[in-house]
C-alpha cells in the first residue's frame, strides 16, 4: 500500500485541495471527493477492501464519461413516475470491459437491471435480441415491440457485442450489428419516445438509424458499477457531463485513413500526416455527425469575456468566463484551440491545446485560465530536428468543442529565432525572406550592379520564376554566369551563417 499511497501524496501536491476551491479542477465534478477520498490512508482501505467505496468511486468515473449525444424534447432525465420499458440484452448483460487480454474480474458487477430493481423502480423489459452476431430472433424482436409499444419511454440498450470489437482484429465496418438496427426500426414504429444507450468501445455510426431516436446517450464500457452510474444519469441524479475523443464521421469513407486502408500486399500506409481525426475533418470542413469534444448536458452554458495576453516571447495566458445559464448544476468542459496563421509547413486548421471541467451550480459563473507555453504553438520541424515556433499571429480559440468555438483573441509571437538552413536547393524566394539569405540575395544584385556577377534578368516574368526556382537552376537559366551565381551565393552565405 506505501507504494501506492507514494503517487497519490504527489498528486495531492500538485492539485492542492483548500477551502472554497470547488469550481475548476481537472478531473470533473467529483474529482475532489475522489483525491480526498485517496489522500486518507483510512479510507484507502476502505476503499481496497470495502465493495461500498470501491462501487461509489467507480460509480463516479462512470458518470464522466458518458457522453449525451442527442436529447430531443428534453426526453431525458426521464420523468418521475413514467411508465418505462427496457429493450435490449446489454441491459441485463452489460458490456463492461474489452476483449482478449483486457479482460477484468470484478468485484461485483450491477447491470441496468439490477439497479432499477434495487431502487424500486418498475420497468417491463424484453432482451430483443442475443449478444452474438448470429442473425435477428424475430420471436425476440415481436415480444420487445409489444413490450414498448404503451411505455411513455422507450430505453434501448445498443451496442457492440465483444464479436464485433477486440484486440487482435480490426473491425470492418462502424456499425451496429443489422439485427440491431431493425429492431429499433420496428420499436420506432410502434414508439417514438425512444432513448439509445449505446455499448462500444470505439466509435459507432449513428447517423444511419438516429431519426428512429429522440435521445441518444454514449455509454462506452462503464465497468462493473455502470448499472448505477446510468441509472444516476437518465433519472437526472446527476447531468452527463462527458466530452467525445474523437470525430463520429457521417461515414467511415469521410475519414482520410480509408484513402490507404486496406493497403496493398499486406502493406498499409499511414499517409494521413498530422491530419488524423478532428485536424482532418475541421481543416478541410468536412461535414460530420458529432464533432471532437462534443458532449451535452441538462444545464446549459454561456462563455463570454474570452481574452488572450502574451505572457513571454512566445507564450500566453487565455482567459474566459463560463456560466450556467439553467436551472440545473452541472459540469462544462471548456476546450482551448490554437489556430497558427500562415505557416512554412502543412499544420491543421486548429489543435486542442488545454480544457478544463467547471462544475456549477445553477445560475453561477466562474472565470477560467489557461497558460499556453511553447509548444502550444510550435509544430515538428523535419530540417531542424526540432519544434519550431513561427513568428506571427494565432488565433487562441475558446469553446465547447471543436465546431462549437465561443470566441477567439489574438497574440502576436515572436518566433524562435531559428534561422532557415539554406542549401542550393532552396529557392530564391526562401533566400529571399531569410534573414541571412536576403542579405546574400541583395548582396547577388549589387554584384551585378558593379559587374562582379551577371545581371539577374529583371522583369515582372522572370522575378516570378526565379522566386520557384532552386538557385542550382541557375546554369540552365544563364550558363556559366549562373554558376558563377550559385556558388557566390554559397560562399556568402557560408560566411554570413557562422
Amino acid at each position: 500500500m506505501s507504494r501506492f499511497l507514494q503517487p497519490l501524496g504527489a498528486l495531492t501536491e500538485a492539485f492542492p485541495l483548500r477551502q472554497g476551491e470547488k469550481h475548476v479542477f481537472a478531473f470533473g465534478p467529483h474529482g475532489v471527493e475522489i483525491l480526498a477520498r485517496l489522500a486518507q490512508p483510512a479510507q484507502l482501505h476502505a476503499i481496497h477492501h470495502g465493495e461500498t467505496h470501491t462501487q461509489h468511486l467507480l460509480g463516479i468515473d462512470s458518470v464522466e464519461s458518458m457522453v449525451l449525444l442527442k436529447n430531443d424534447d428534453a426526453i431525458l432525465p426521464v420523468a418521475k413516475g413514467a411508465k418505462i420499458a427496457v429493450i435490449g440484452e446489454f441491459a441485463r448483460t452489460p458490456r463492461y470491459q474489452g476483449g482478449g487480454s483486457s479482460h477484468i474480474t470484478p468485484t461485483k458487477m450491477t447491470s441496468f437491471l439490477d439497479t432499477l430493481a434495487a431502487r424500486g423502480v418498475d420497468a417491463a423489459f424484453a432482451p430483443g435480441f442475443t449478444l452474438d452476431l448470429e442473425p435477428a430472433d424475430r420471436t425476440l424482436e415481436a415480444e420487445a415491440v409489444e413490450t414498448a409499444k404503451n411505455a411513455d419511454v422507450v430505453l434501448m440498450f445498443l451496442g457492440l457485442p465483444e464479436a464485433a470489437e477486440s484486440e487482435g482484429f480490426d473491425r470492418e465496418t462502424l456499425d451496429i450489428p443489422a439485427k440491431q438496427v431493425e429492431l429499433l426500426e420496428a420499436v420506432a414504429a410502434e414508439n417514438k419516445n425512444i432513448v439509445v444507450v449505446l455499448s462500444n468501445g470505439s466509435v459507432v455510426s449513428v447517423a444511419p438509424w438516429a431519426a428512429n431516436a429522440k435521445g441518444i446517450l454514449e455509454s462506452w464500457l462503464l465497468g462493473q458499477a455502470g448499472g448505477q452510474a446510468l441509472a444516476d444519469v437518465i433519472f437526472g441524479k446527476v447531468s452527463p457531463s462527458g466530452k467525445l475523443a474523437q470525430t463520429i464521421p457521417m461515414d467511415i469513407n469521410d475519414d482520410p485513413s480509408m484513402v490507404n486502408w486496406p493497403g496493398e500486399e499486406g502493406h498499409v500506409d499511414y499517409g494521413e500526416g498530422v491530419f488524423v481525426g478532428y485536424r482532418y475533418y475541421d481543416t478541410y470542413n468536412k461535414a460530420v455527425d458529432y464533432p471532437f469534444g462534443y458532449g451535452l448536458s441538462y444545464a446549459t452554458f454561456e462563455l463570454t469575456d474570452i481574452k488572450a495576453e502574451k505572457t513571454g516571447a512566445n507564450t500566453a495566458r487565455v482567459t474566459a468566463t463560463v456560466t450556467n445559464t439553467s436551472d440545473v448544476d452541472a459540469a462544462e468542459t471548456v476546450q482551448v484551440y490554437v489556430a497558427p496563421g500562415k505557416a512554412a509547413v502543412a499544420r491543421p486548421k486548429h489543435e486542442l491545446k488545454g480544457f478544463k471541467k467547471v462544475f456549477l451550480k445553477a445560475g453561477e459563473s466562474a472565470e477560467v485560465s489557461f497558460d499556453l507555453d511553447e509548444r502550444a504553438f510550435a509544430y515538428w520541424s523535419e530540417k531542424f530536428n526540432d519544434w519550431r515556433v513561427e513568428a506571427g499571429e494565432y488565433a487562441i480559440e475558446v469553446g465547447t468543442s471543436s465546431r462549437d468555438i465561443a470566441g477567439a483573441a489574438m497574440v502576436a509571437l515572436d518566433g524562435d529565432g531559428k534561422a532557415e538552413p539554406l542549401t542550393e536547393w532552396s529557392t530564391f524566394g526562401e533566400w529571399s525572406c531569410d534573414p541571412v539569405g536576403s542579405k546574400v540575395v541583395a548582396a547577388v544584385y549589387a554584384a551585378g550592379e558593379s559587374g562582379e556577377l551577371p545581371k539577374l534578368p529583371d522583369n515582372d516574368m522572370m522575378r516570378m520564376f526565379l522566386r520557384s526556382m532552386p538557385i542550382n537552376s541557375m546554369p540552365m537559366l544563364m550558363s556559366e554566369g549562373g554558376k558563377k551565381i550559385t556558388a557566390f551565393m554559397l560562399d556568402e552565405y557560408a560566411k554570413l551563417a557562422k
